[in-house]
Formats: structure tokens, sequence, C-alpha cells
């Protein structure tokens, strides 16, 4: 069975991260990677460089553990949340979020 075309441009998340509690203002941040393996995200750092320590900390995971991403997942998440999760990025977004261990970086 054939993969189904993805566009390049499809981006997945990867990690959420809360800013450290004495960083000011609002601090949620979502890294994701599209389909080519290049990171995005949404902190304000990232904006003016394209690169923030956020996607640093993704991508020095994603060296040491052999091109992949070790996300952790919370043992309440079912084996229906992890199927329901395969049905679209949003979905895995979701997921992500819901079940996802959070770095406060």
């Amino acid at each position: 069975m054939r993969e189904p075309y993805v566009r390049e441009d499809t981006k997945r998340l990867v990690q959420v991260f809360l800013s450290h509690p004495q960083t000011p203002g609002p601090g949620i941040f979502e890294v994701t990677a599209n389909n080519a393996g290049k990171l995005f995200c949404t902190c304000p750092g990232y904006s003016g460089r394209n690169v923030c320590k956020h996607t640093k900390f993704v991508q020095a995971k994603i060296d040491s553990n052999n091109g992949s991403y070790p996300l952790v997942i919370s043992d309440r998440a079912t084996s229906e949340d992890a199927l329901k999760a395969k049905e679209s990025n949003e979905a895995f977004r979701h997921f992500v979020i819901k079940f996802g261990k959070i770095e406060v970086h």
C-alpha cells in the first residue's frame, strides 16, 4: 500500500514549551516540524532569526536519538487516543497537548 502524498509545507507538532516562570509575558510555545525535518517555533525569538532555544533543544534531542524525537506521552493516553491522533496533524497536535510532556524552558 502506498503512503498518501503529504505536502512539503505540512507541519506536525513536536514539542510544547512553557517559558520559565521568571520570564515576562505569555509563554506557551509550539515547535513543529515539516516533512523535510525543518523545525519552526511560535516564540518571538524564532520569528526574527529562524532559530531559538526551543528549536535548538528539539534538534539536540533529535541528533542524540538517531534522527527521531523521543516524545514522552502520559500513561493516561489510551490506544484509542493514539489511533485517533494518527487521523490528521491537528488530531496529533491535540494528542500531544493533552498527553505529551511539556518542557519548561
